[in-house]
C-alpha cells in the first residue's frame, strides 16, 4: 500500500497526530527477511517509495521554516544509516553478530535522509534520533554517525533490558521533546511503530522489507 501521494509539492496522505495511525494488525511477518527485503531494495518500486517519502518530507520542512522551537524526529536503522551489507552478510539474524556490526560503526548512510537532516538542522530545526537500539549500543552508533558528519541535538536509545513495545517506547520520548518545548513537525521511520502514538504532526515512512518491528 501506498501511503503518501505522488509529487514533492503533494500533500502526504496521512499524517500522525494520527492518533489514527496504528501500527497494522496480523502483519504476514514471514514477507519479510534479508533475502526479500535486499531484493525490494534493487528495484524501481523501493526506490520510487523511498524518493516519495523524501520528497513529502522535504515539503512538510518546507511549510515550516521559520517557525521557532521546531524538530524532526528521525529513526536511524534502515532510515538513516543502511544495514544491507550486514545483511547481504547474515541472512540468518543473530544479535551478536548485529551488535559487532554497530560496534564496527562502518554502516553507510542512506543519504537523502541524512541530507534533508542536515539541511533542516542548518536551517535552525533541531534534530532528535530515536533509535531501538540498546543503550551499550551508544559508543558504536556516535563513532558511526561521527564518521558521517551527522550532527544532531539529542540521541535517545532504549535502556539496556527494556522490552516495552516500539511504538509506546518512542511516542514516550517524543512526548518527552514536546515537554521540552519543541514541535516535532516531522517523524521519519521505516517501520509503522516508529510513527504510532503521536507527538508529531506529520510523518514520513520509508520502506523495509527485511524486518518489521511490530
Amino acid at each position: 500500500t501506498m501511503l503518501s501521494v505522488a509529487g514533492a509539492a503533494a500533500t502526504p496522505a496521512w499524517s500522525c497526530p494520527s492518533q489514527e495511525l496504528k501500527v497494522p494488525a496480523g502483519v504476514d511477518e514471514s514477507a519479510y527477511s534479508a533475502k526479500i527485503g535486499l531484493a525490494f531494495a534493487k528495484t524501481p518500486a523501493y526506490t520510487n517509495e523511498f524518493n516519495q517519502a523524501i520528497n513529502d518530507a522535504d515539503s512538510i520542512l518546507r511549510k515550516h521554516l521559520g517557525e521557532k522551537n521546531i524538530a524532526i524526529v528521525s529513526d536511524i536503522d534502515e532510515t538513516l544509516l543502511d544495514n544491507r551489507p550486514f545483511f547481504e552478510q547474515h541472512e540468518e539474524f543473530h544479535w551478536a553478530d548485529f551488535f559487532a556490526w554497530v560496534d564496527e560503526a562502518q554502516a553507510p548512510t542512506l543519504k537523502r535522509t541524512a541530507t534533508l537532516l542536515a539541511r533542516a538542522r542548518k536551517d535552525g530545526v533541531a534534530i532528535f534520533l530515536i533509535t531501538g537500539r540498546m543503550e551499550k549500543l551508544r559508543k558504536g552508533t556516535i563513532a558511526n554517525l561521527l564518521r558521517h558528519g551527522i550532527a544532531y541535538d539529542g540521541l535517545y536509545m532504549r535502556p539496556d533490558g527494556d522490552k516495552s513495545e516500539a511504538a509506546a517506547y518512542k511516542s514516550g520520548v517524543r512526548k518527552q521533546i514536546e515537554d521540552m518545548g519543541f514541535k516535532v513537525i516531522l517523524n521519519i521511520g521505516d517501520q509503522f511503530s516508529d510513527l504510532a502514538g503521536g507527538y508529531s504532526e506529520e510523518c514520513a515512512k520509508l520502506p523495509n522489507k527485511i524486518y518489521y518491528i511490530p
